[in-house]
């Protein structure tokens, strides 16, 4: 994949990695295992120049641990992570940048080529499957990132920079905590007119999510935020893929972005997989929205992607192409009626309250849901812990139906 981008797009500006590492044999990865895959592949990912790399929940072990500070401790620790990305990624954000890092996996570096502010902070902090966030009472701001991250806009703010935030798990998923989806989109809010684009990865699908000033009625007039949720190299999910996004120099708006994959279904995946052009967003929407943008220099404003969920409710096909879309053709099944609905839900939703996703009693390690509805989760946590904890569950519910 490295070289493909080299090869398809060799005036790249630079690169941005929304997390995930390490292979994702979930509980039975190791320390070493992640030391290994960390430094193997940021050093591979080198020949891409210039990176701005983002935490994942897999890049430490256990996976999803990453305790706050106030409850580390050298028995409960993430450090030893932090300190090998903080040395990974010195070369791309420099000594102050990774210093950052090694606090909680979070940097905030100025753009070398123009008046953009790129801010990378550790979602895995927000994330429901991180128990180490189930302390009572719950941190209001774990770790301080927040303030942090409200300290790094105000100061782009104040200086006029634009800002890209970049992070691991998207802020309206249904595995994102909702007090901290709340407190973060409050932020966004705040800060939108210094912020020009979120981009996260974590649910290996290709995604967007969209924030609005008033949930309970969005609009394309009150669409204020827009998040870029990016599919991965992962081929669980569909063919293995990568973004290129065109983007405005004077705004840092996102003009467009092309899809490019490797077709896990081509003869020659096997021995070569070979880099192709699956889509433009701007093609593929942009003519059905009313006006139609197909303009190379208009941007993708919030405004434009409500539009294309409207489109979505009213003209099935191209939702259809949409949902076809998602897993790369991977998934052949249609989406009609709730889980339309649903997927529409999710993508009006960089709030993970409003998503549509219905939360349960007790610990789920089900990261998918099993009627096809759309909540922007991970499909990450492996077949192997779902059988582990389902079988825990399963004594559990025969055990208590002895005692009652």
């Amino acid at each position: 994949m490295f070289a493909a981008i080299e090869s398809l797009i060799p005036d790249a500006a630079f690169t941005i990695f929304t997390g995930d590492v390490v292979a994702h044999d979930v509980w039975l990865v190791n320390e070493n295992e992640v030391l290994t895959d960390l430094t193997t592949t940021y050093s591979q990912m080198a020949t891409l120049k210039l990176v701005y790399p983002s935490v994942g929940n897999h890049d430490v072990a256990p996976v999803n641990a990453f305790p706050p500070l106030a409850i580390q401790s050298s028995s409960n620790t993430a450090q030893w992570a932090y300190n090998t990305m903080s040395t990974d990624w010195t070369t791309w954000v420099g000594t102050a940048a990774a210093q950052s890092v090694q606090d909680y996996g979070a940097y905030s570096i100025l753009y070398p080529g123009g008046n953009l502010r790129l801010i990378s902070f550790n979602s895995v902090f927000y994330y429901t499957d991180n128990f180490w966030l189930y302390s009572d009472p719950m941190e209001t701001d774990p770790s301080g990132q927040f303030a942090w991250l409200i300290n790094e806009l105000q100061g782009a703010e104040t200086a006029g920079e634009n800002v890209w935030l970049i992070s691991h798990v998207p802020s309206g998923s249904g595995d994102f905590f909702r007090d901290y989806s709340n407190t973060f989109n409050q932020i966004v809010s705040r800060y939108d007119a210094t912020i020009a684009a979120l981009f996260y990865g974590h649910t290996h699908a290709d995604q967007f999510e969209i924030a609005y000033s008033d949930y309970t009625n969005p609009s394309f007039s009150n669409a204020f935020a827009m998040s870029y949720i990016t599919p991965s190299m992962t081929p669980t999910s569909g063919s293995p893929s990568f973004r290129v996004y065109s983007i405005d120099p004077e705004t840092f708006g996102v003009l467009d972005f092309t899809e490019y994959i490797a077709n896990i279904t081509s003869p020659s995946y096997q021995s070569g997989p070979v880099w192709t052009e699956y889509y433009s967003a701007k093609a593929a929407y942009g003519p059905y929205v009313t006006p139609p943008l197909t303009d190379p220099a208009a941007e993708l404003t919030p405004a434009f992607w409500h539009n294309v969920t409207e489109v979505f409710e009213n003209d099935d096909t191209v939702f259809q192409e949409y949902y076809s879309r998602k897993s790369r053709g991977y998934l052949s099944a249609t989406c009609t009626g709730s889980c339309k609905t649903s997927e529409i839900c999710a993508m009006r939703a960089a709030e993970a309250q409003y998503n549509c996703a219905t939360v349960s009693p007790g610990v789920n390690f089900t990261k998918r849901k099993r009627d096809g509805k759309a909540v922007h989760e991970d499909e990450c946590e492996g077949s192997r812990a779902r059988a582990i904890f389902q079988a825990i569950a399963g004594r559990g519910v025969a055990q208590g139906a002895g005692r009652l």
